[in-house]
């Protein structure tokens, strides 16, 4: 539990000052993603190995197929493992031999050094590579023989102390020159030989403006991206910019981790760049991945850098775990102080809570019942409040039909006086008619007596009195059917057929029998005006009427002065 409690405090430890930038949080985090994906690419690299495999193990198959299967089989175990490239690559000599073909020996001998090289064997590496008769190579073997001597040399400065390095370094940059002529000058390899050149005359700051050109601009394959980007790191490193030198070591390791390469130092200098800035956590998990990946790819040089590194990492953990140790000791005996402080309060606490628990539940017993009664106040309320708002509302109907009956009795008092006197007064004029025996007249008179004016005054008079009573009828009636099905109403306000059919309906008058006597219409004739009216309109046919008679009337006076 303690040492659980240990790690936790490690991991929750301050954030470290090169973690600010946005950059290098980017880098390490897209390079723990791609840590946790690296068996998904360790498994693409097997297929492709089982399937060379495969064919190179197959009987009948020519020397020259065998060599072309024994040199895919190398550059896949190369960077893999040591012990399957080298024994690959002697497979190749021995093809090489049979073929007898200059370059094809020489390039088998270069790959033999190269896995020399990677297991620390420098001399066994010099004395295979000086053993390549150049007399008849081709250009770009010889170009390759040169880039993979300067390889060497400087690989060999590195493991090696004064005078011998200098020398190294002065045979390193002297075939990086030789190389050179044999590329063209936007090749990969001569950018690459550039970049060396300056490296070994210590010009960083040319070499950094190549390499940073390079991988903006040419996008180099995994291969070529990581020995540039690996490379960066180092010139960064050396310049003492810490940021980009993590950002371009953390680039080169996911490229690593992409290509199932195990001959790696990325993640390694990244591990001992990431130690010196204090984050020793993450530089641990790295240093025991890149011993991981050393293990596996079996080469003893590569076994050696790690575990130079890693004691030195493991060393600086331990004592973060002992300071966090040290620190949790103290945070527990002041735990523990708190938590006897706390029990002492508890049972205070408890005492008094058991005094106060039957005057609570009394409480919420009253409480309890004062919420039964309250409820039951607010249903009769709820329920009083309905009745109100359902009286409101036969209310207003109530009134609007009185408005709308004293309106239209008016109107057929008036009416019915004025046909009255009419009638009156025609009758005095037949009467006088007939006692002077007039009869020629009389059926003069009565030719020229004209109905249908008597009936559209009615109409007229019955249309003033509606649109008095509700004002707003056509607007509304409108506002039911599109812009270009809308009826538009004479300038001398008289209604059209269609809208004194549904006046009526308003007015209470659904019966299309009483709607047809008096419009002086046929049945059939108010039924089409419906129809109709009810098809082009927006809302559905049986809602239609039911739209009418929302149309309100105008609001009584006792209403308004109310508002």
């Amino acid at each position: 539990m303690i040492k659980k409690a240990i790690l936790l405090l490690l991991l929750l430890s301050p954030v470290f000052g090169y973690c600010k930038n946005d950059k290098v949080i980017a880098s390490l985090k897209e390079l723990d993603e791609c840590i946790e994906k690296r068996s998904s690419f360790e498994d693409l690299k097997k297929q492709r190995i089982q399937n060379l495999a495969a064919r190179f193990y197959k009987n009948n198959i020519s020397v020259s197929t065998q060599y072309k299967l024994s040199a895919a089989l190398f550059n896949e175990y190369r960077s893999y493992k040591y012990d399957s490239a080298y024994s690959f690559a002697g497979r190749m000599l021995q093809y090489a031999d049979k073929l007898n073909d200059p370059n094809q020996i020489a390039e088998s001998k270069m790959n033999l050094a190269f896995s020399c090289v990677s297991a620390g064997l420098y001399k066994e590496a010099s004395e295979i590579s000086n053993s390549i008769d150049t007399t008849h190579l081709i250009l770009s073997c010889k170009a390759d023989l040169y880039s993979f001597l300067s390889t060497l040399y400087i690989d060999m400065a590195d493991f090696s102390t004064e005078p011998y390095s200098a020398k190294y370094r002065n045979n390193s940059l002297r075939y990086c020159r030789n190389s050179m002529p044999f590329y063209t000058n936007s090749s990969p390899e001569r950018i690459m030989a550039r970049i060396r050149e300056c490296q070994l005359e210590n010009k960083y700051s040319k070499a950094i403006i190549i390499s940073e050109q390079y991988l903006a601009a040419k996008h180099p394959s995994l291969h070529d991206y990581a020995i540039v980007a690996s490379t960066l790191g180092y010139f960064y490193q050396i310049r003492t910019d810490t940021t980009k030198a993590i950002v371009y070591f953390s680039a080169a390791a996911i490229a690593d981790l992409k290509m199932a390469t195990k001959e790696t130092s990325a993640i390694r200098q990244l591990a001992e760049l990431l130690y010196e800035q204090g984050d020793i956590q993450r530089a641990y998990s790295y240093a025991t991945l890149a011993l991981d990946d050393a293990n596996f790819y079996n080469a003893r040089q590569r076994k050696i850098e790690v575990g130079r590194v890693l004691p030195i990492i493991e060393a600086g953990r331990f004592d973060i775990i002992k300071q966090q140790k040290d620190k949790l000791l103290i945070y527990a005996s002041i735990i523990s102080i708190l938590f006897i402080l706390f029990m002492v309060s508890t049972l205070i606490i408890l005492k008094q809570k058991k005094g106060l628990n039957s005057a609570r539940l009394l409480i919420l017993k009253q409480n309890e019942d004062l919420q039964e009664s309250n409820e039951q106040l607010t249903e009769v309320q709820k329920k009083i409040s309905k009745q109100n708002m359902d009286l409101l509302q036969i209310n207003e109907r109530l009134k609007e039909v009185h408005r709308i009956k004293d309106e239209y009795i008016g109107y057929f008092f008036s009416t019915n006086s004025t046909y009255l006197d009419k009638t009156e007064d025609f009758r005095k004029m037949v009467v006088r008619k007939i006692k002077n025996r007039q009869f020629d007249e009389l059926v003069q008179l009565t030719a020229v007596t004209d109905l249908r004016k008597e009936r559209e005054d009615m109409f007229n008079l019955f249309d003033q009195i509606f649109m008095k009573l509700f004002p707003d009828f056509v607007t509304r009636y409108n506002q039911l059917f599109k812009e270009e099905d809308r009826v538009i109403i004479k300038s001398d306000g008289m209604l059209t057929p269609e809208i004194r059919i549904f006046a009526l309906i308003r007015l209470g008058i659904t019966e299309s029998e009483r709607i047809a006597n008096f419009l002086d219409f046929s049945l059939s004739t108010v039924k089409n005006y419906k129809t109709k009216a009810k098809n082009r309109s927006l809302v559905p046919n049986e809602l239609f009427e039911h739209k009418i008679m929302e149309i309100e009337s105008v609001k009584t006076e006792i209403q308004d002065k109310t508002e």
